[in-house]
This record gives structure tokens, sequence and C-alpha cells, in this order.
């Protein structure tokens, strides 16, 4: 028995099992890799053979416009909550809602002027709109405040 000055470790030593046991025959491996080569090479011929993911891209939307607008409302960002609704309104001016809405930021922000003619553009737009007695109430009482 050889005495040593370490301590022995109360965790039994493991032994060692040599690397060429877990290695895979050369011809399995170069087997895998070839199809590893081939599922790649078809999944980039089947995305390059598509048309134009990237560029057929649209423009941007009424729609995107007016989430970013009720975004920045969220934030109480109102001034880019307008700035949104107005590009909205750019890309699809017969739609009364957004008149509304940045009919309903403009009296948050003070500007009644504006405010009123956003809600008689969106009454001009349609005219048998089931609120059309509260806008044009709002429409009264924002009159009396200017």
């Amino acid at each position: 028995m050889v005495m040593s000055n370490t301590p022995e470790s109360p965790v039994p030593r493991r032994r060692r099992i040599p690397l060429s046991r877990f290695w895979l025959d050369w011809r399995i491996s170069f087997f895998l890799v070839a199809v590893c080569v081939v599922v790649v090479g078809v999944a980039v011929v089947a995305l390059w053979g598509r048309p134009g993911i990237v560029s057929s891209r649209p423009g941007p939307s009424p729609a995107s416009h007016r989430e970013r607008a009720q975004f920045f409302e969220g934030l109480g960002k109102n001034k880019d909550a307008i700035r949104e609704y107005q590009a909205a309104i750019r890309l699809r001016p017969e739609d009364p809602a957004q008149y509304q809405a940045l009919a309903l930021l403009f009296e948050k922000e003070g500007r009644f002027a504006e405010a009123i003619a956003a809600y008689e553009r969106s009454l001009d737009l349609q005219p048998d709109a089931q609120e059309r007695a509260f806008i044009q109430s709002r429409i009264e009482a924002l009159r009396h405040r200017r």
C-alpha cells in the first residue's frame, strides 16, 4: 500500500473510458454531415426562391399609425399621438373614427378650434352616426369653452 500526504477523497474515482468508444465510425459521421448539408441547402434554396420577402413589404398603413397613436396616448405623449392620427388620416381620410380620436386628443391639449373642426369632419363623413348626439354635445361644450 502506497502512502501519500494527500487525504483520500470521499468521492470514489471513476474509471477512465477511452474516447474511441464514443466516437462513431467515420462513415456514419460522414453520412450525418452530408444529411445536414443537404437539409441546410434545401432550406436555403426554398427561402431564396420565395418572391421578395423583404422587398414586397407594404408601406405604413392607417392601422399601424392608429396603433402607434394609441400607444403614445397611453404614455401621455399627446403631441406624438396627434401626429400619428394625422398621418393615419392622410392615408385614409374617409374614416370618421380617426377624426373622433383626433378631436379627443385636441380637446385634451386645449386646442378647441381644431377639436371642433375634427368633430365636424367626423359628422360630415358619417351623418347618421350613432354617437351623433354625443359629438354635437361635445361641439357645443367646446364652443362655450373658447
